[in-house]
């Protein structure tokens, strides 16, 4: 095998070259002309989905319409009732510990300090 000559190997590179900027600039023009979907945020993406839902809505019969109010209607009662079941468990729970905490210290620690007094 022979090594190809200097020469070559720099007109290869120079015509890789070119190639390599007519598929970028080529590409940069195609990619303004794409049209990006980005997510939306905030007070669009609210209505954007609230039209999206009063569109689907609208197109499902009204025995339909009466089932996913009545099911959304006991989703957020649900809902409800779940976080009131969750403040209530806090709260007993931080009533306990209180309870805890008081049942130490006066009846437990106390009678500890006794001890150690009577040690000295």
């Amino acid at each position: 095998m022979t090594s190809p000559q200097p020469q070559d190997w720099q007109r290869r590179f120079r015509d890789l070259k070119i190639e390599v900027e007519r598929a970028t600039t080529a590409g940069s023009d195609s990619l303004n002309q794409i049209d990006v979907d980005a997510p939306d945020f905030g007070i669009n993406a609210l209505r954007q989905g609230y039209q999206q839902f009063m569109t689907w809505f609208d197109r499902i019969p009204s025995s339909g319409k009466l089932i996913a109010i009545v099911g959304g209607g006991l989703l957020s009662l649900t809902l409800i009732k779940t976080v009131f079941q969750l403040i209530t468990s806090l709260i007993t729970l931080s009533v306990f510990g209180i309870g805890l905490y008081l049942v130490y210290r006066f009846w437990i620690l106390p009678k500890g300090e006794d001890s150690s007094k009577i040690d000295r």
